[in-house]
């Protein structure tokens, strides 16, 4: 669908895990709105390849579970421009594995991605924005943030957490005109989830499966979830904040 909207005219925004995916896509969404870009992702290739078909857009090679590097990223950005307006904590891993059958190191590198990844590049972030008294953070969340799956322990863990600490930081932020939202996408059809469906027995079997789980009866794409984030991120939700908003077909609906 063409983008006809410029609602971020003049706005500085940063995505984490911008370089595929549903960061991708918000990337792009934003970008035709207007705001200068920053993608921040651990493949530094992909983001400056991508930052490079935007219109205005810088790329800086990051993993959001090094706390330093995160906010020598956010500083980046700010001694550039002064200020960020809009930040879409997207990064995120997932991990195929019971409660019991999950290691301490595969749980502490979800926690450092999903969990401490948004917490520091948020905070990092939302420090700003009070200085200057607006701005905008979205997390990435999940469905499974909201319910249980199975085999995905870890990974419904910290998606569960970004729910709570979205309120708790729209509690802190609110006073200075600052908001904090978070989406909670269904199965969408980013790399990553195509990654995790190569594995199975039979890849379109399971696509089908988990597309009928879905009242809408299909998988979202990356440019759904993006037109929500931006919606979030945008001044028509000026009074919207501490929201998880289910971006996923109905599924939590059953």
């Amino acid at each position: 669908m063409p983008v006809t909207l410029r609602r971020f005219e003049g706005q500085v925004a940063a995505v984490t895990g911008g370089a595929s995916g549903i960061g991708a896509a918000t990337a792009r969404r934003l970008s035709a709105e207007g705001a200068h870009v920053w993608l921040l992702d651990r493949d530094g290739a992909a983001a400056q390849a991508l930052a490079g078909q935007l219109a205005a857009a810088d790329a800086i090679e990051v993993d959001v579970a090094d706390a330093g590097a995160v906010g020598a990223a956010v500083d980046r950005i700010v001694d550039r421009h002064d200020r960020v307006d809009v930040m879409i904590a997207n990064a995120g891993v997932t991990l195929e594995a019971s409660i019991w059958d999950t290691t301490p190191d595969q749980l502490a590198r979800v926690i450092d991605v999903n969990l401490s990844g948004a917490f520091h590049c948020a905070g990092r972030a939302l420090a700003s924005m009070v200085a200057h008294g607006s701005g905008s953070v979205v997390f990435t969340s999940s469905d499974a943030g909201l319910v249980g799956w199975p085999s995905q322990a870890a990974y419904c863990a910290t998606k569960g957490a970004l729910v709570a600490l979205t309120r708790a930081a729209a509690i802190d932020a609110a006073p200075h005109n600052v908001r904090v939202n978070c989406v909670c996408p269904a199965f969408t059809a980013t790399p990553l989830v195509d990654a995790w469906l190569a594995q199975a027995a039979d890849p379109e079997a399971t696509r089908a499966e988990i597309a009928a789980e879905a009242p809408l009866g299909r998988i979202a794409t990356p440019d759904e979830v993006a037109a929500a984030i931006v919606f979030l991120a945008s001044d028509e939700a000026r009074f919207i904040t501490g929201v998880a908003l289910p971006v996923d077909g109905g599924v939590t609906a059953q």
